[in-house]
């Protein structure tokens, strides 16, 4: 079980507790993007591949500890803050705007696995620590193949013998991040974060 300390899950809403979307969740979602924008356009290491991949993406992290402390508030912005560090790189904005699919599963997976297997933020148990990784390497694998297959294929920006450089590139760009700063951020600060009112149990509150 995912608890509290005091054997209740940390998803779970108790009988009188009122939970709503506030005021914090929209400073969050700011944050979060703004936040996403800087370590995305200058946090990574880039090879010159070109249309926002790198070998080493930062803006993972914001992407998937976001959302798993606050719900939909932080897939919205895992979501959206990649077309701000994509403009940095020169990304074409139909290309970003393509990108919306992996972008989206990519902040989602990790949360929605979260609370469907009841895992606890704070990293209490092997549990906790695999589906994290699973969940990285699930969503990290259909970014690096959807966004160059569908979206940088289809629109004539690679040749067939790019591909594969550009796939590893998108996979082992994210889960090698993710494995450096996923798991830390998390075992470090959900004890704090789980009790203030913008933590979210639910998706919006």
């Amino acid at each position: 079980m995912a608890n509290n300390g005091n054997g209740r899950s940390v998803w779970k809403v108790e009988e009188g507790e009122r939970r709503s979307v506030g005021v914090i969740h929209i400073v969050i979602t700011a944050l979060l993007i703004g936040v996403g924008f800087v370590v995305g356009a200058f946090g990574s290491i880039s090879f010159p591949l070109g249309f926002g991949v790198n070998f080493f993406w930062t803006g993972i992290v914001v992407q998937q500890v976001g959302p798993i402390w606050f719900g939909a508030w932080g897939v919205i912005a895992g979501t959206i803050f990649p077309f701000f560090s994509n403009a940095i790189a020169g990304t074409p904005f139909y290309v970003s705007l393509a990108y919306i699919p992996a972008n989206f599963v990519q902040a989602l997976l990790p949360a929605w696995a979260f609370k469907k297997f009841n895992c606890d933020p704070r990293m209490k148990s092997g549990k906790d620590y695999g589906v994290l990784l699973l969940a990285m390497v699930v969503s990290s694998a259909f970014g690096a193949l959807y966004s160059p297959l569908v979206v940088l294929r289809g629109f004539g920006l690679l040749t067939t013998e790019s591909l594969p450089l550009f796939i590893w590139g998108w996979f082992g760009g994210n889960v090698v991040a993710g494995l450096v700063f996923n798991f830390i951020l998390l075992k470090a600060l959900s004890g704090v974060v789980i009790k203030t009112p913008a933590f979210v149990k639910r998706w919006w509150s």
